[in-house]
């Protein structure tokens, strides 16, 4: 009889942890062609805490994805959600334009993760210190969602490698007192690529709270 209790919870035990590392590797992946969409944001002032509590809510249960991208001294923001809410509720008040994939550009990546540190928020644009980025050199910044928890990813797009040896340390230190790069043994490629599908791993993210959102995007903060 013992024998049994044995087998029985030696059983259990083996199945609970292929359940958790079945969870660890769980990945949520948002269907890029019809549902989902890239859209421009053209009038940022109106990307406001209140605006972006509207969409969180409209969007529960959904992968939404806030993007920074830089190229020379041109700046964008970009959001990445459900084409039916996005277009059918934002598209007049924050000017909406669809794109198509902004991502592929010649050049070598250089692409990172990003983590929060245990500490708050200030007040200060962490793009601030964003190094000064020549026309044809391109950054893009993502932090993805499911409303309550959030990962970054960042990628560094340049043909000299001077330049990419030079730059990427700054970057990688960009917003450092409330940010962190997380040394994760993935390659390059792999990153650039979980970023182009918006990959979202739940056991890999971090809290976020709605405000914090804004503020790792470098928006106003209304």
């Amino acid at each position: 009889m013992i024998i049994w209790f044995i087998i029985f919870f030696a059983i259990l035990s083996i199945s609970l942890v292929l359940a958790y590392l079945s969870m660890r590797d769980y990945q949520e992946i948002p269907k890029l062609e019809k549902e989902y969409g890239i859209f421009l944001v053209r009038r940022t002032e109106f990307f406001t805490i209140q605006t972006l509590e509207t969409i969180l809510d409209l969007c529960k249960g959904k992968i939404l994805s806030f993007e920074r991208l830089f190229k020379g001294n041109s700046r964008a923001f970009v959001i990445f959600g459900p084409k039916k809410i996005l277009q059918g509720r934002f598209s007049e008040i924050l000017g909406l334009l669809e794109l198509e994939d902004y991502t592929k550009v010649p050049g070598e990546a250089v692409a990172w993760e990003v983590e929060k540190r245990d500490v708050g928020f200030g007040e200060s644009n962490i793009f601030n210190s964003l190094p000064y980025l020549k026309d044809d050199e391109q950054f893009f910044w993502q932090l993805v969602t499911n409303g309550n928890q959030g990962q970054i990813k960042a990628v560094f797009i340049s043909q000299n490698s001077v330049r990419k040896k030079t730059l990427t340390p700054q970057l990688e230190t960009i917003g450092e007192k409330y940010l962190k790069k997380v040394p994760r043994p993935h390659t390059y490629s792999q990153i650039f690529e979980d970023y182009r599908q918006r990959i979202f791993v739940p056991s890999l993210a971090f809290k976020l709270k709605t405000d914090e959102i804004l503020k790792i995007t470098g928006l106003p903060h209304k």
